[in-house]
């Protein structure tokens, strides 16, 4: 009797150590808690990569315009307030922004108008297309400013006209091509082409190319055009990719022809923010937080005076007009009714206006800009 107890005492002793060991394995293997060095070795390797991530992250920072008081950056904020009162009572001016030093230091909006309001360039597009030219020429998409069109356009070898054949990209990013005009009584003809190339290149040149100065928009989409047989791709993707995208110029939008070519000569649209981005990367000499975007030679060519001008209050560079206001060099991007960016580099000076302006006379702006110019020194 005593022998089958002890039996009975033994299994149940056994079975309870089998069963413990059971449950201790278990919870070994479903402890998340207490992992084993491998599965340590592996979480601490997520972790750091997670850690790694936030960092990079963090540390890319987008830019963000930082605002301070005219007198700070030197200013007289009461010639500002004056002309407050002119843009509200009596001028077109729909918005205005003045940088200083690299901050912001004016603006003024019209009811109705903020900072993200999308505005038309105009003909101010032309000075984005020299900057885009600017980059593809950095980059060897295009050899030389002395390259003749012919390389892009052979149907001009076929011409008749001994002019049409000299024509080079320097001519037309000077506006000394020699072409007819497209921005006078024939610029709406031109524009309800169904081809705004061949309108352009079947097009008369009645002036030497490099001897007379004709502002048309035409020379500008010819610069689209070998842009996009350069790189293949359109001139506002390329400037999205190599330009925009780079500065943090989200706002702008590009209209094109019919054959889907970049309407680099009156197509963009933009916010004022970022026609002030544009600005400042200039005055930066192509350098926009530490990367060089334009290189600083294209930068200095293009905003030098490429064709001193006979007549008129400017002259010209590569699709950037160039003057002094006060006795300061300055260049600038202008486009019809008012579209306005100025850079006065040894002022650390950029201003830009938006307007609804009708009139064709731009006194207006170059007395705001002196206003402004004698406010800062």
């Amino acid at each position: 009797m005593k022998s089958k107890i002890f039996t009975v005492i033994s299994l149940i002793l056994i079975l309870s150590v089998v069963f413990t060991a059971c449950n201790s394995e278990n919870a070994v293997t479903n402890d998340n808690t207490a992992p084993d060095e491998s599965s340590a070795s592996s979480l601490e390797e997520t972790t750091s990569t997670t850690e790694d991530d936030v960092t990079t992250d963090s540390q890319e920072v987008s830019f963000e315009w930082q605002k301070d008081s005219p007198e700070n950056q030197g200013t007289d904020s009461s010639v500002l307030s004056d002309l407050h009162n002119t843009y509200e009572n009596n001028s077109p001016v729909l918005a205005s922004c003045i940088v200083k030093n690299g901050v912001i230091i004016d603006e003024y909006y019209k009811d109705g108008y903020d900072e993200t309001s999308i505005f038309e360039m105009n003909s101010a597009s032309k000075s984005i297309t020299s900057a885009v030219f600017g980059i593809a020429t950095d980059k060897g998409y295009i050899d030389s400013t002395d390259t003749l069109i012919s390389e892009y356009f052979p149907e001009i070898l076929s011409s008749q006209s001994d002019y049409k054949k000299q024509i080079t990209i320097w001519n037309l990013l000077t506006h000394t091509s020699g072409f007819d005009y497209t921005d006078d009584s024939s610029w709406y003809e031109w524009r309800a082409s169904e081809n705004w190339v061949e309108y352009i290149l079947e097009s008369a040149v009645t002036a030497e190319p490099g001897t007379t100065f004709r502002y048309s928009t035409g020379n500008t989409h010819l610069l689209s055009a070998i842009l996009q047989q350069a790189t293949d791709t359109t001139l506002y993707e390329f400037a999205k990719e190599y330009l925009f995208d780079k500065v943090g110029m989200d706002s702008v939008t590009c209209e094109t022809d019919s054959q889907g070519i970049s309407d680099g000569g009156n197509g963009f649209s933009m916010n004022i923010y970022d026609m002030l981005k544009f600005g400042q990367l200039y005055l930066n000499n192509g350098v926009w937080q530490g990367e060089q975007i334009i290189s600083s030679d294209w930068i200095k060519e293009s905003t030098s005076v490429q064709f001193k001008r006979s007549s008129g209050t400017a002259d010209y560079g590569y699709q950037w007009w160039v003057r002094t206001f006060q006795g300061y060099d300055a260049y600038f991007a202008q486009g019809h009714g008012g579209q306005f960016i100025f850079v006065i580099p040894e002022l650390e000076l950029v201003i830009a206006f938006t307007s609804n302006n009708t009139s064709s006379s731009s006194s207006m702006y170059w007395e705001y800009v002196n206003d402004i110019v004698l406010a800062c020194i």
